[in-house]
């Protein structure tokens, strides 16, 4: 005779949102996965279990590249499932386990729905017109989540310790709560401090946020730092990937026809290396590379007509192409059925995401400031190389009127990187000095560096061809001298307290 016992009502709840979410877990079953995506300095994999995109939590970062297959064994479904690496085999000094024992990884939840409603949000007790301080925690494509000060609000007293132990809670709202008073200003970015006042009671209130006055300029590039520097990634690792998945992502009928023509147009949209080597086809690229988006938009901002020049700025696609993405996986996490190129669309998100974090860090690196003797600009412009995505860096500098130098005499260096086929990677600086042109180049690989000095006589008669006034030339082995950080960090990154 079988015997049932009662189960506690929460635990009941709990098996049925596990079974309901994932019918096939079964405690120590193996099951096959496949990485699509290794968000290593977060400690996340996203991995393809069943035709699901999961999200799992890891102990440290796990040394796995993309596309490679996992054996997971379910150890444990209550109260969030977690599972056992059992395959690859981590090598002994990537082992994140003090013991020697294969990872725990943890199913990251889905997130809860937006709090404005919830019953006892201290946000609910505010009056119409009332405000409350409060430090952003982080920005989503959907939410906004939200630390508000210990202040005890309008309403409560100082006694209220149910409200004080409420406030500090985190609240997410959504977005189309918040309504931002000057659209002048940034964007929030985590780490500003903002004024909520409620405009509207309802059961979805809305909020006007104001940045406080605390936040300077400064406060405001040192949170945009924080916020980009663990996301950046090279714009040639989205454009590969663009490049190879293009295909499947055409083909692939489940997929909004605005996405495909907004990757086609990326693509289509990256010059040929021989127009670098031309003074127009160099400018242009230069002009839409992002880096002077924002100039373009308050430009276009006094025109009556848009220029063409701001339609075919990389940041404003890069934008587009991020915002079509995410629609197009909001389904698949909504509960509809998943579209065959989700793995692809997720990696790409991510990578486009890592793309336009650099992008901001080059933009902020190239701000002007008041007690540099020189401006700088930081460019990755992207070209094809037989066919493929490939990236030419750029720094270049110019040097302001000072003590050294009269006015009217342009001073300027250009450093390029790249790494031309069947070559090692080439650093070179140029220096234009009273009118004479100084080359130096660097290369790690000693067979680079012999070629480049059999050429340098042909280079100054190239030099002389254009009017140019060759100086200095020569190549060695090694690398250039890093007179400038590529990221210009403001002090206040690395001075949280623990």
């Amino acid at each position: 005779m079988e015997i049932k016992l009662p189960l506690d009502a929460h635990l009941q709840a709990a098996l049925n949102k596990v079974s309901a979410a994932f019918p096939e877990l079964k405690l120590n079953q193996v099951l096959e996965a496949k990485i699509v995506v290794n968000q290593a300095q977060a400690n996340l994999l996203t991995v393809n279990l069943a035709g699901k995109a999961l999200t799992l939590q890891t102990p440290l970062p796990l040394p796995i590249a993309v596309g490679q297959s996992l054996q997971l064994q379910v150890v444990k479904l209550l109260p969030t499932p977690e599972f056992k690496l059992i395959a690859p085999a981590l090598p002994a000094n990537a082992n994140p386990t003090a013991g020697g024992e294969a990872p725990l990884l943890k199913l990251v939840p889905t997130p809860t729905p937006p709090q404005a409603a919830v019953a006892g949000n201290p946000l609910t007790n505010l009056q119409l017109g009332q405000s409350v301080s409060a430090q952003v925690v982080s920005v989503g494509k959907q939410n906004v989540t939200l630390q508000l000060a210990t202040a005890t609000p309008a309403g409560h007293t100082a006694t209220d310790n149910a409200a004080s132990r409420s406030l500090a809670q985190p609240i997410t709202l959504d977005s189309r709560q918040l309504i931002e008073t000057d659209p002048a200003k940034p964007a929030l970015m985590p780490g500003n401090r903002i004024e909520l006042q409620l405009v509207k009671v309802g059961s979805q209130p809305l909020f006007s946020a104001k940045l406080a006055p605390a936040d300077s300029g400064a406060e405001l590039v040192a949170a945009a730092f924080k916020q980009a520097l663990p996301q950046q990634s090279s714009p040639q690792i989205l454009l590969e990937r663009l490049d190879r998945g293009i295909g499947e992502l055409v083909a692939d009928k489940t997929v909004g026809e605005t996405l495909k023509h907004l990757a086609l147009q990326i693509l289509r949209a990256i010059p040929d290396k021989s127009a670098l080597f031309q003074p127009a086809g160099l400018k242009t690229a230069v002009a839409g590379s992002g880096l002077f988006l924002e100039a373009k938009l308050a430009q276009a901002g006094r025109q009556s007509s848009t220029p063409q020049t701001l339609m075919d700025d990389f940041k404003l696609r890069l934008g587009k192409f991020i915002a079509e993405l995410a629609l197009e996986l909001k389904p698949a996490a909504a509960g509809h059925p998943a579209a065959s190129s989700t793995p692809l669309l997720t990696e790409l998100l991510q990578q486009a995401e890592g793309s336009l974090a650099k992008l901001t860090l080059d933009q902020l690196h190239s701000l002007p400031k008041d007690d540099a003797p020189r401006q700088v600009w930081v460019l990755e412009l992207p070209f094809l190389q037989n066919g493929k995505p490939d990236l030419l860096e750029l720094v270049v500098e110019h040097e302001r009127g000072g003590s050294g130098n009269p006015a009217g005499q342009n001073n300027w260096v250009v450093s390029i990187t790249i790494t031309p086929p069947e070559l090692a990677t080439i650093h070179c600086k140029l220096s234009c000095y009273d009118g004479s042109v100084n080359t130096r180049f660097w290369s790690e690989s000693a067979e680079t560096v012999e070629k480049i000095n059999a050429r340098l006589d042909y280079l100054r008669r190239q030099f002389e061809e254009k009017g140019l006034k060759p100086g200095f030339m020569d190549a060695q082995h090694g690398k250039p001298a890093q007179e400038h950080s590529p990221i210009a960090s403001p002090q206040s990154l690395l001075s949280e307290k623990v």
